[in-house]
């Protein structure tokens, strides 16, 4: 009979706790899904992607299936630029990106910009909400028809363009579009907060920054230029570790990295020097554990010096192809 007595204790008192536990869940509400991370990140190791340049004749899709002839392997990821036009250039998919993304992810870069005119749009217009009839609204709903998950960068590299607003702005702009696509129930998107990388720039990063539950994840764009810009050979990892560091150091160490465009010039006195750069990755990225993605820009750089990031040079493709086979950058995709 004690035992009776003894068991029964034992229920109530596990009733009761799940009680509290529940009430206390309720009172607090339903979990807030930022919190739960994005969801679009390798298992482990790093996802393998590239910017492959529109071509003058043909299709992207072609251009991308003949570059992963090249290197030996599907991308994993395909970066495309966009503005903010009521054009084909504005639009959340266009052309054959749709058919791209069918066993890739795609990164679209979209630009605070209006590329046929060359005219920068002011950070506060977007958060005021004069772009969401023509622009913002329409493409929210594009990319909620598409379905499949996609990353979209807003204005990336800010910290270096003039004229587009405050730091402030550019914050709210960020928040106005991020917020349109939720009311709008768009489910599919991991946001991705992009500078440059550029340690010069790095007092102004934070103010910047719209907050852990807007950005999924943190991105850069490490290059190493070299002779292009009169600047001291760096090797990959320490191309892109200053900045990495500084982010593990500085409130960001949750958030996975997409270092979005990366790449490195020739050495005019060192012929191997562009392959053995490439083949430094894997080591390197083996000391860089929050970097869950990255992406060659495989193009030549639009100024005066016109840097030269293309997989071209001795050895070059076959050492890019060798990293690019490594376990650490094959990761299955969602």
């Amino acid at each position: 009979m004690r035992w009776l007595v003894i068991i029964a204790a034992v229920v109530v008192v596990a009733v009761v706790a799940t009680v509290i536990v529940v009430r206390s869940q309720q009172s607090r509400g339903p979990a807030d899904p930022s919190a739960q991370g994005p969801r679009l990140t390798p298992p482990s190791g790093a996802w393998w992607g590239m910017y492959v340049p529109p071509p003058q004749q043909g299709t992207l899709l072609s251009a991308i299936s003949g570059m992963e002839q090249t290197i030996g392997r599907r991308l994993d990821i395909v970066f495309t630029y966009h503005d903010m036009s009521a054009t084909d250039n504005g639009m959340l998919l266009k052309a054959d990106e749709p058919q791209i993304g069918q066993d890739r992810i795609l990164l679209l870069s979209w630009e605070a910009k209006i590329w046929s005119e060359n005219r920068d749009i002011p950070w506060r217009q977007i958060a005021d909400g004069a772009l969401d009839a023509t622009v913002i609204d329409p493409q929210a709903r594009r990319v909620k028809q598409y379905g499949k998950p996609v990353m979209i960068g807003f204005d990336g590299e800010m910290e270096r363009k003039t004229g587009s607003g405050e730091p402030a702005d550019y914050v709210a702009a960020y928040r106005h579009i991020h917020d349109r696509f939720k009311a709008l129930g768009v489910t599919n998107v991991d946001w991705v907060w992009a500078v440059t990388g550029y340690q010069e720039y790095r007092s102004t990063w934070k103010s910047f920054y719209p907050g852990h539950e807007y950005a999924d994840w943190i991105s850069y764009d490490p290059y190493n230029f070299g002779p292009c810009r009169d600047a001291p050979w760096k090797s990959f990892e320490e191309t892109l570790k200053p900045t990495y560091d500084w982010f593990q150091e500085n409130g960001f160490s949750e958030k996975p990295i997409v270092i979005g465009e990366y790449g490195t010039e020739a050495d005019p006195d060192r012929p191997d020097a562009k392959a053995e750069w490439y083949r430094g990755i894997p080591d390197a990225l083996a000391k860089m554990p929050n970097i869950k993605a990255l992406l060659q820009w495989n193009a030549v750089l639009e100024d005066q010096r016109g840097c030269d990031f293309r997989l071209q040079g001795p050895g070059v493709v076959e050492a890019f192809g060798a990293a690019g086979k490594h376990a650490h950058v094959n990761q299955p995709l969602p």
